[in-house]
């Protein structure tokens, strides 16, 4: 028995080292994080985008997920992605991806969520993520990060610009909404996020801007009384992998994370838009809802071309940039 069993083990051994090193499988593991909860549209999608590698790699990349700030805030997690120390994250800061991902930032680019994804999905969405891969990182795909942005507060309806005047609006430290809010002709007050509701309460700002899914789970339709559904602005969601590590794989897993990256990505955007209707439909029992006019908008439209032209003098894009996007967002 022992010999028996003995001389298994070499012939085994014997047949592996005869085999091509291409046909012995080696198992890649494909750490990625994120700072959202469990519950998100984001980890949802992240858990579909594994399953999809697993399988189609046959186990041979295993996805390790790590949500709720595990390995750090966002922008430390996008700066591993750099240094190839983690090998993908999503999140909101997007600019340390590559600042060109701050067009899709500019107030009124995109009327629907189709408009949004025929974009993302397409050849422009394409070049812009390719601006990713001077830091390092390939953006597999492009998502909605959170839904449309929509403006709250305790003083009045809001129907015109003239209304935001005198308002100390909560921003967070994104210059292009802090850009949006001073167009409109409101006074953008840096709070953190987590402060943000007794800010309101107390009175230090007077609204915020956020999409129907922030507004619901941090509580601030409960100390607000007006909002505005002004859809003004919308936040990208790239899928960030390390460049040197995407491209030690194989042309065959390259393919399968890709497509798995844009499957993943188009079940964030259907749970996001889903999220934020029935976040909505909480809110506006407990708020006065304005929803603008397209003229109300179109006023709010013609102060936000100072944003554009701003951004476009700094260096970041082209009106030819802004006229090409603008004419496939329609």
């Amino acid at each position: 028995m022992l010999k028996t069993f003995v001389g298994g083990i070499v012939a085994t051994g014997l047949l592996c080292a005869l085999m091509p090193a291409s046909t012995v499988a080696q198992t890649v593991t494909m750490k990625i994080g994120h700072a959202q909860p469990t519950t998100t549209p984001r980890h949802l999608s992240y858990v579909a985008f594994k399953d999809m590698v697993e399988k189609n790699t046959k186990g041979t990349i295993k996805v390790d997920i790590f949500p709720s700030a595990q390995l750090g805030d966002e922008a430390s997690m996008v700066d591993a992605v750099k240094l190839g120390t983690l090998q993908g994250t999503r999140g909101g800061a997007f600019e340390r991806v590559a600042p060109e991902l701050l067009i899709y930032t500019m107030p009124f680019l995109f009327g629907t969520d189709a408009a949004i994804q025929k974009v993302t999905n397409g050849a422009i969405g394409e070049r812009i993520a390719k601006n990713a891969e001077k830091n390092g990182i390939i953006v597999l795909a492009t998502g909605n990060a959170g839904g449309f942005r929509q403006i709250t507060n305790n003083k009045r309806p809001i129907a015109s610009p003239d209304d935001m005047k005198g308002l100390k609006i909560r921003a967070p430290g994104i210059e292009s909404i802090i850009k949006s809010l001073e167009a409109f002709g409101a006074s953008a007050v840096s709070i953190p996020y987590g402060d943000t509701y007794m800010a309101l309460k107390t009175g230090v700002a007077d609204g915020q801007e956020n999409p129907f899914i922030n507004i619901e789970s941090m509580k601030f339709h409960e100390v607000q009384k007006y909002l505005t559904v002004i859809d003004y602005q919308f936040h990208p969601d790239p899928f960030c992998v390390s460049l040197k590590w995407f491209k030690s794989l194989s042309p065959e897993n390259q393919k399968i994370v890709k497509d798995a990256a844009v499957e993943s990505m188009k079940l964030n955007d259907s749970l996001m838009a889903d999220a934020n209707n029935k976040a909505f439909e909480i809110i506006k029992k407990s708020l006065q809802v304005n929803v603008l006019t397209p003229e109300q908008r179109k006023a709010f439209q013609e102060k936000a071309k100072a944003v554009d032209a701003y951004y476009i003098k700094k260096g970041l894009f082209t009106q030819k940039d802004m006229d090409e996007l603008r004419a496939v967002a329609k």
